[in-house]
C-alpha cells in the first residue's frame, strides 16, 4: 500500500480534477480540470506511475550511496 493516494474529484460546474492526499490525509496538491471524469482518472494513472518511478529510483539512489559509502569510523 502506498502512503499517499490520489483521487477524481467532481465538482459543481462538471469539472474533475486529480487530488493528491498524503498519507496524514492532507491535501497536497489538486491537478488543472478536465472536462471529463475519464480524463481525470487518465490523469490520475498516468501521475501515480510517474510519481512511483520517481520514488523508486530516489530509493535505489540512496541505497547505492550508502553502499558506496566509505566505512571508516563506523
Amino acid at each position: 500500500m502506498r502512503p499517499w493516494k490520489l483521487e477524481v474529484v467532481s465538482g459543481e460546474s462538471g469539472q474533475h480534477w486529480v487530488r493528491f492526499v498524503g498519507g496524514n490525509g492532507e491535501i497536497t496538491f489538486n491537478s488543472e480540470t478536465y472536462p471529463t471524469r475519464s480524463a481525470a482518472a487518465q490523469a490520475a494513472d498516468r501521475t501515480a506511475n510517474a510519481f512511483g518511478e520517481m520514488v523508486t529510483a530516489a530509493i535505489c539512489a540512496t541505497m547505492e550511496a550508502v553502499v558506496e559509502a566509505p566505512t571508516e569510523g563506523i
